[in-house]
């Protein structure tokens, strides 16, 4: 009986011991995004450049861009890739043979996929890499809105990398600053030994983290 009795006593103590340990111990949860989304906006300046399909001639000058992205992180550092989408309402000087020094304006969008090194809390470094299209469209006359060219998508392959500084007010906010470069890859205009056009952008933005 003595026996039976301590066994049942044992067995009693040991379940109690492992359920406080369960009910004591705490669940931990990381704080690390599982994604990041960003909103920022920039001002652009793009080179002009002859449309080889229009036979126009678009002598772009400045104005500003919105940009958003969402991202995915690389392993367990501040490295993320994701896409990227940019879009603005562009101003021109518009030349062909129906239109000549118009003053107009049209959209430039991009769509990019991206590589983002930095982050993390307090000040850091922010590098951004891109590639994808910048695709032109929309061309318009400034005071009456009259169409202007074919009306034809004309999209040119892009790459672009982009430096500035960052910090992170918390471990899923930042705020960032950049400079970027960008060079398009033009359609070969017969004549021309120049195939490319520059577009610069000075940006500043935030980032949140989502999930984890």
């Amino acid at each position: 009986m003595t026996r039976r009795a301590l066994f049942i006593l044992t067995l009693l103590f040991t379940g109690a011991g492992f359920a406080q340990a369960q009910i004591i111990r705490p669940q931990i949860r990381s704080l690390r995004p599982t994604a990041w989304t960003s909103l920022a906006i920039g001002w652009a300046q793009q080179q002009g450049f002859n449309d080889p399909e229009t036979g126009a001639a678009w002598d772009f000058g400045s104005g500003p861009q919105w940009r958003a992205s969402l991202e995915v992180p690389m392993g367990f550092g501040a490295t993320t890739v994701g896409v990227v989408g940019t879009i603005m309402k562009m101003p021109l000087i518009y030349t062909d043979g129906t239109c000549s020094r118009c003053d107009a304006d049209a959209t430039v969008s991009q769509i990019f996929g991206t590589l983002r090194m930095g982050g993390g809390t307090g000040f850091h470094q922010v590098i951004d890499l891109d590639a994808g299209t910048t695709l032109f469209s929309n061309f318009r006359q400034s005071n009456s809105g009259t169409k202007l060219g074919t009306g034809k998508l004309t999209q040119n392959f892009t790459f672009a990398i982009a430096y500035g500084f960052g910090y992170g007010l918390s471990p899923r906010t930042q705020i960032f600053f950049t400079q970027e470069y960008a060079l398009q890859i033009l359609k070969r205009v017969p004549g021309s030994a120049n195939n490319t056009a520059r577009q610069t952008t000075l940006r500043f933005g935030g980032r949140y983290g989502l999930g984890g």
